[in-house]
Protein backbone atom coordinates (compact mmCIF):
# COMPACT_ATOMS: atom_id res chain seq x y z
CA UNK A 1 0.00 0.00 0.00
CA UNK A 2 1.22 3.60 -0.81
CA UNK A 3 1.14 6.85 1.88
CA UNK A 4 -2.57 6.87 1.02
CA UNK A 5 -5.56 5.70 3.52
CA UNK A 6 -7.56 3.44 2.85
CA UNK A 7 -10.45 5.97 3.00
CA UNK A 8 -8.91 7.69 -0.78
CA UNK A 9 -7.00 4.62 -2.27
CA UNK A 10 -9.95 4.41 -4.78
CA UNK A 11 -9.95 8.26 -5.36
CA UNK A 12 -7.86 9.77 -8.81
CA UNK A 13 -5.32 12.47 -8.11
CA UNK A 14 -7.34 14.11 -10.88
CA UNK A 15 -10.06 15.08 -7.89
CA UNK A 16 -7.09 16.92 -6.00
CA UNK A 17 -7.91 20.60 -6.20
CA UNK A 18 -5.54 22.49 -8.31
CA UNK A 19 -4.43 24.83 -6.52
CA UNK A 20 -2.93 22.39 -4.67
CA UNK A 21 -2.10 20.30 -7.45
CA UNK A 22 0.15 23.36 -8.66
CA UNK A 23 1.78 23.99 -5.71
CA UNK A 24 3.33 20.77 -5.65
CA UNK A 25 4.51 19.99 -9.41
CA UNK A 26 4.49 23.10 -10.76
CA UNK A 27 8.18 24.40 -8.69
CA UNK A 28 10.68 22.42 -11.42
CA UNK A 29 8.06 24.51 -14.44
CA UNK A 30 8.24 27.77 -12.78
CA UNK A 31 12.05 27.67 -12.83
CA UNK A 32 11.89 26.43 -16.26
CA UNK A 33 9.68 29.18 -17.19
CA UNK A 34 11.64 32.20 -15.66
CA UNK A 35 15.07 30.61 -17.26
CA UNK A 36 13.14 30.97 -20.46
CA UNK A 37 11.89 34.44 -19.94
CA UNK A 38 15.59 35.58 -19.16
CA UNK A 39 17.14 33.80 -22.06
CA UNK A 40 14.10 35.46 -24.64
CA UNK A 41 15.08 39.17 -22.57
CA UNK A 42 18.54 38.57 -23.82
CA UNK A 43 17.78 38.17 -27.15
CA UNK A 44 15.02 40.91 -27.13
CA UNK A 45 17.69 43.77 -25.47
CA UNK A 46 21.17 43.07 -26.20
CA UNK A 47 23.91 43.99 -23.91
CA UNK A 48 23.05 48.32 -23.37
CA UNK A 49 27.10 48.77 -23.60
CA UNK A 50 26.87 46.69 -27.56
CA UNK A 51 23.54 48.84 -28.55
CA UNK A 52 25.85 52.25 -27.22
CA UNK A 53 28.77 51.68 -28.75
CA UNK A 54 26.66 50.51 -32.46
CA UNK A 55 24.62 54.05 -31.54
CA UNK A 56 27.89 55.64 -31.70
CA UNK A 57 29.36 54.10 -34.89
CA UNK A 58 25.92 55.27 -37.03
CA UNK A 59 26.40 58.63 -35.78
CA UNK A 60 29.94 58.81 -36.54
CA UNK A 61 29.06 57.45 -40.37
CA UNK A 62 26.25 59.52 -40.68
CA UNK A 63 28.64 62.55 -39.46
CA UNK A 64 31.11 61.35 -42.48
CA UNK A 65 28.66 60.99 -44.91
CA UNK A 66 27.29 64.62 -44.53
CA UNK A 67 30.49 66.18 -44.48
CA UNK A 68 31.64 64.24 -47.55
CA UNK A 69 28.11 65.35 -49.19
CA UNK A 70 29.16 68.91 -47.98
CA UNK A 71 32.71 68.56 -49.77
CA UNK A 72 31.09 66.81 -52.52
CA UNK A 73 28.85 70.50 -53.06
CA UNK A 74 31.73 72.46 -52.44
CA UNK A 75 34.07 70.72 -54.94
CA UNK A 76 31.12 70.62 -57.38
CA UNK A 77 30.81 74.92 -57.06
CA UNK A 78 34.04 75.68 -57.12
CA UNK A 79 34.76 73.63 -60.31
CA UNK A 80 31.44 75.18 -61.81
CA UNK A 81 33.00 78.72 -61.18
CA UNK A 82 36.50 77.64 -62.09
CA UNK A 83 35.03 76.25 -65.64
CA UNK A 84 33.06 79.60 -65.83
CA UNK A 85 35.96 81.14 -65.45
CA UNK A 86 38.04 79.26 -68.27
CA UNK A 87 35.27 80.23 -70.91
CA UNK A 88 34.81 84.11 -69.65
CA UNK A 89 38.78 84.43 -70.47
CA UNK A 90 39.68 81.83 -73.16
CA UNK A 91 40.62 84.51 -75.52
CA UNK A 92 43.19 86.20 -73.20
CA UNK A 93 46.33 85.01 -75.56
CA UNK A 94 44.65 85.55 -78.75
CA UNK A 95 44.00 89.30 -77.24
CA UNK A 96 47.30 89.47 -76.00
CA UNK A 97 48.88 88.39 -79.24
CA UNK A 98 46.72 91.23 -81.23
CA UNK A 99 47.07 94.63 -78.12
CA UNK A 100 50.67 94.97 -80.28
CA UNK A 101 48.85 95.96 -83.38
CA UNK A 102 46.43 98.21 -81.90
CA UNK A 103 49.73 100.22 -80.54
CA UNK A 104 51.17 100.60 -83.61
CA UNK A 105 47.65 101.75 -84.83
CA UNK A 106 47.67 104.54 -82.47
CA UNK A 107 50.92 105.54 -82.98
CA UNK A 108 50.48 105.85 -86.68
CA UNK A 109 47.60 108.08 -85.66
CA UNK A 110 48.92 110.01 -82.79
CA UNK A 111 52.15 110.78 -85.30
CA UNK A 112 50.08 111.12 -88.40
CA UNK A 113 50.88 114.50 -90.40
CA UNK A 114 47.74 115.70 -91.99
CA UNK A 115 50.66 117.83 -94.66
CA UNK A 116 51.43 114.52 -95.83
CA UNK A 117 48.16 114.34 -98.39
CA UNK A 118 47.39 111.01 -97.72
CA UNK A 119 43.43 111.62 -96.73
CA UNK A 120 42.74 108.42 -97.98
CA UNK A 121 45.31 106.13 -96.33
CA UNK A 122 43.92 107.77 -92.77
CA UNK A 123 40.15 107.15 -93.25
CA UNK A 124 40.97 103.64 -94.19
CA UNK A 125 43.15 103.52 -91.13
CA UNK A 126 40.38 104.73 -88.88
CA UNK A 127 38.16 102.30 -90.44
CA UNK A 128 40.15 99.66 -89.96
CA UNK A 129 40.80 100.88 -86.24
CA UNK A 130 37.23 101.02 -85.74
CA UNK A 131 36.48 97.67 -86.79
CA UNK A 132 39.01 96.31 -85.11
CA UNK A 133 38.07 97.46 -81.60
CA UNK A 134 34.80 96.99 -81.94
CA UNK A 135 35.55 93.40 -82.86
CA UNK A 136 37.36 92.97 -79.38
CA UNK A 137 35.29 94.79 -77.56
CA UNK A 138 32.47 92.85 -78.90
CA UNK A 139 34.68 89.56 -77.28
CA UNK A 140 34.99 91.52 -73.75
CA UNK A 141 38.09 93.19 -74.28
CA UNK A 142 37.65 97.25 -72.76
CA UNK A 143 39.86 99.81 -73.04
CA UNK A 144 41.34 101.48 -69.10
CA UNK A 145 39.59 105.00 -68.80
CA UNK A 146 42.82 106.70 -66.76
CA UNK A 147 43.54 110.10 -67.86
CA UNK A 148 42.70 112.72 -65.13
CA UNK A 149 41.94 109.64 -62.49
CA UNK A 150 43.17 108.62 -59.59
CA UNK A 151 46.33 106.21 -59.78
CA UNK A 152 45.09 102.74 -59.15
CA UNK A 153 47.87 100.41 -58.90
CA UNK A 154 45.48 97.39 -59.67
CA UNK A 155 45.00 99.09 -63.24
CA UNK A 156 47.86 101.17 -63.68
CA UNK A 157 51.96 100.61 -63.75
CA UNK A 158 53.57 103.83 -62.67
CA UNK A 159 56.66 104.96 -64.29
CA UNK A 160 57.43 108.59 -63.28
CA UNK A 161 55.50 110.94 -60.78
CA UNK A 162 56.07 114.26 -61.73
CA UNK A 163 54.96 117.79 -60.09
CA UNK A 164 51.73 119.31 -61.97
CA UNK A 165 50.74 122.54 -60.99
CA UNK A 166 46.91 122.74 -60.28
CA UNK A 167 46.83 118.80 -59.66
CA UNK A 168 46.22 116.86 -56.76
CA UNK A 169 48.74 114.03 -56.12
CA UNK A 170 48.52 110.84 -57.22
CA UNK A 171 46.62 111.58 -60.33
CA UNK A 172 47.24 109.79 -63.88
CA UNK A 173 48.40 113.25 -65.78
CA UNK A 174 49.70 111.19 -68.68
CA UNK A 175 49.44 107.36 -70.75
CA UNK A 176 51.92 105.84 -72.47
CA UNK A 177 50.60 102.91 -73.09
CA UNK A 178 46.85 101.69 -73.08
CA UNK A 179 45.31 99.00 -70.17
CA UNK A 180 43.36 96.79 -71.10
CA UNK A 181 40.86 94.36 -69.38
CA UNK A 182 39.40 91.10 -70.44
CA UNK A 183 35.51 90.96 -68.94
CA UNK A 184 36.51 92.34 -65.49
CA UNK A 185 40.06 90.57 -65.75
CA UNK A 186 43.17 92.85 -65.59
CA UNK A 187 45.10 91.60 -68.54
CA UNK A 188 47.21 94.51 -69.32
CA UNK A 189 47.75 97.25 -66.79
CA UNK A 190 48.07 100.78 -68.29
CA UNK A 191 51.55 102.62 -68.06
CA UNK A 192 51.03 105.86 -66.75
CA UNK A 193 53.08 109.13 -65.58
CA UNK A 194 51.08 110.32 -62.21
CA UNK A 195 51.48 113.51 -60.27
CA UNK A 196 53.35 113.88 -57.33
Amino acid sequence: MTGRSKKYENDKMEDIPDELNNGMTDDNSEAADAEEDKEKAEVKCPDNDKTALLEKEIMDYRDKLMRKAAEFENYKKRTSDEFVRLIDTANEDLMLSLLPVIDDLDRFMKNYNPELKAEGLKKGIDLIYDKFCSNLNNFGLNEIDCVGKDFDPALHDALLMVEKDGVQPNIVIDQHEKGYMLKNKVIRHSKVIVSK
